[in-house]
């Protein structure tokens, strides 16, 4: 019954994609979620978000072919061939073939693949249908996580169930996977609407934008509730940061003067905060989460440098990787106590409570030592290049869409920052939102 659903849905999407190619993108936007749904054809682990984007793609070669139309690739083609050069050699270097061949399609070539029917599709006129689509996206992903905070449903973890420690996941299995995705959904529409103008709403009925603003501030106000109660510490700060980031990148002198006035203020309040010490031990990565990080890196910093510096550990490799030389655990720190470390060798009831137990887990959390382990350094240099050229390309924008490319530029900002202790690029729906937001650099 599954694969009889799937077939005529995927009927139903070509023809869409035949016949209003730019709709088929704006649901394959809507649908980046739909990666959670996965099958196997042929014994080839597929999703619903993989199916979609090859039918998209393929309509599209097929429809350049019969026009004899040629097929754009943008100026970061020889930037994104030496991506893919790196994630190829990857799957060689790493012991876990087939399920690195399912990354590499994954993560790699089919977000590629959008990427280029995205650029040669949709033109500036059709950004709002995008952007609509994108927040359509955040809203699905939001309600069902705010519902989860009064209504665990969903949330198989039991810690995270139980209502004093709760935290929401929406469709997904971990709570900050909501944080990864919503988090530059957010800074999306909220540079929206500060580039719109629209400071009283009755200005936003002068021009016909009530509804448009309406639907920004919904979609923001249920993403942050939802990044909330996923209680995503690292979306959190990103968010912040990207907002304060708006506020200064934005050439309005009032605005600039707001953001400083209440930077300066948020400042003065935590530093006379009872919160203090704890937001500090949360930034600085003191908390039990921050020294789990700490831990992770160190031991992928000793696996990359044991003949791996340049190759890494290789696509879905690195669990298998680091076990060598992972640590079963780490006794955490007590910065407040400069005699913690003589009472874990002292005490044996300060030295039980002090040990945390730390699991491998898939990648290191941080973006720079996730590419490095997956597709070693060339991979990590191909990422940086690419991230330079999208900000060199700015100076390409017309005056009128830089104001958009400022809100790209902080997107982008805002999901590196959280992705300095998680994991922003190596899933499917972020690998596509990561190559749609460079999409739209070359639509404006």
């Amino acid at each position: 019954m599954f694969y009889f659903l799937l077939t005529v849905l995927s009927i139903l999407f070509a023809v869409l994609a035949i016949k209003k190619p730019k709709w088929a993108i704006a649901l394959t936007v809507f649908a980046l979620p739909a990666y959670l749904i996965r099958f196997s054809i042929l014994n080839i682990p597929m999703t619903v978000l993989e199916v979609m984007i090859l039918i998209l793609f393929a309509v599209f070669v097929v429809k350049k072919f019969r026009q004899r139309e040629k097929i754009e690739l943008s100026n970061y083609k020889w930037l994104i061939l030496l991506f893919l050069i790196a994630a190829t050699i990857a799957v060689f270097v790493s012991t876990e073939r087939v399920a690195a061949l399912g990354l590499w399609k994954a993560y790699f070539i089919e977000p590629i693949l959008f990427f280029i029917v995205l650029i040669n599709t949709i033109k500036k006129k059709d950004f709002n249908l995008i952007i609509n689509a994108i927040g359509f996206s955040a809203l699905f992903v939001s309600i069902p996580a705010i519902i989860q905070k009064f209504w665990p449903i969903g949330i198989e973890n039991s810690f995270w169930a139980a209502e004093e420690t709760r935290r929401v996941v929406s469709f997904y299995g971990f709570p900050n996977a909501v944080g990864l995705y919503l988090a530059p959904i957010v800074i999306l529409f909220i540079g929206l609407i500060i580039k719109g103008g629209y400071t009283r709403l009755y200005e936003a009925r002068k021009q016909g934008q009530v509804s448009t603003i309406f639907f920004q501030l919904l979609v923001i106000v249920v993403s942050l509730l939802a990044i909330w109660f996923a209680r995503s510490e690292g979306a959190l700060v990103a968010v912040f940061v990207g907002i304060v980031l708006l506020g200064l990148v934005f050439p309005y002198k009032k605005l600039r003067l707001v953001t400083v006035l209440i930077v300066f203020l948020l400042s003065c309040f935590l530093a006379f905060s009872p919160f203090n010490d704890k937001v500090l031990d949360k930034l600085m990565l003191r908390d039990v989460s921050g020294q789990i990080r700490q831990q992770q890196w160190n031991e992928t910093f000793e696996m990359l440098q044991d003949r791996k510096i340049v190759t890494g550990a290789g696509l879905s490799n690195y669990q298998n990787a680091i076990e060598p030389y992972h640590q079963d655990g780490v006794w955490l720190k007590d910065y407040n106590d400069p005699k913690w470390l003589d009472k874990i060798f002292n005490d044996e009831a300060y030295r039980v409570a002090h040990w945390q137990p730390v699991e491998i887990y898939m990648y290191p959390h941080n973006f720079i030592l996730n590419f490095w382990s997956e597709i070693g350094l060339l991979g990590v240099i191909a990422f940086v290049l690419l991230l330079i050229k999208f900000i060199h390309n700015y100076k390409q924008a017309s005056k009128e869409d830089r104001l958009i490319y400022r809100i790209l530029i902080v997107m982008v900002i805002t999901i590196l920052i959280h992705g300095l202790v998680d994991v922003p690029y190596l899933k499917n729906d972020l690998s596509v939102f990561w190559w749609l937001i460079f999409g739209f650099t070359v639509i404006i």
